[in-house]
């Protein structure tokens, strides 16, 4: 007869006659939930960023592989967005270049108080990632389907970052709602 246990927001099936096994299994589920609270929160008190993984991993007492799997269980789950360069190097297919939570709401939740560009960001990253390839490029904030360049900003950002860019445009946050139609 199999047993529901319930620890850590997670549901696990265990027969009654391994006791020893129910407990090695709830303790790794329950660490494992522990670093990806954790993991969240180290994301949330810095997004967007560029990680320095080492130090990240380090902060978790992981190693690159656990690192990045916890890293994608919170993209699964969407509670973060990875945003990565469009290349073909093996080290950076698994690292992510910037790291976003995956909702605005989510950084009023995490956050005590979330700054104005990272918001812009994180807003126009969740709706186009939703609907378009979205990369990291060289300059700009955002690569949109290899093609189209984006820099994310207030009411005085200028073209200038991105001005010799072709196909490049600006998102201004005086129009950044009307990117919330794409999803």
């Amino acid at each position: 007869m199999a047993n529901l246990t319930f620890n850590s927001y997670t549901w696990l099936f265990i027969s009654r006659n391994q006791t020893n096994t129910r407990s090695i299994i709830v303790t790794e589920v329950d660490a494992t939930v522990q670093k990806l609270k954790k993991l969240l929160y180290i994301i949330a008190a810095q997004v967007p960023f560029i990680p320095k993984m080492e130090d990240i991993y380090a902060q978790l007492e992981v190693n690159r592989e656990q690192g990045l799997k916890l890293l994608n269980l919170l993209e699964r789950a969407a509670l973060i967005g990875q945003l990565k360069t469009n290349v073909k190097a093996i080290k950076k297919m698994s690292s992510p270049d910037k790291l976003f939570l995956d909702n605005p709401n989510l950084m009023y939740a995490l956050s005590s108080a979330p700054e104005i560009g990272t918001i812009r960001e994180t807003f126009f990253y969740n709706q186009l990632s939703r609907v378009c390839k979205v990369n990291y490029p060289d300059k700009g904030d955002f690569l949109v389907d290899d093609h189209y360049l984006f820099e994310v900003g207030g009411p005085k950002k200028s073209f200038n970052q991105i001005k010799d860019v072709e196909n490049s445009f600006l998102a201004i946050e005086r129009f950044l709602w009307l990117f919330g139609f794409l999803y």
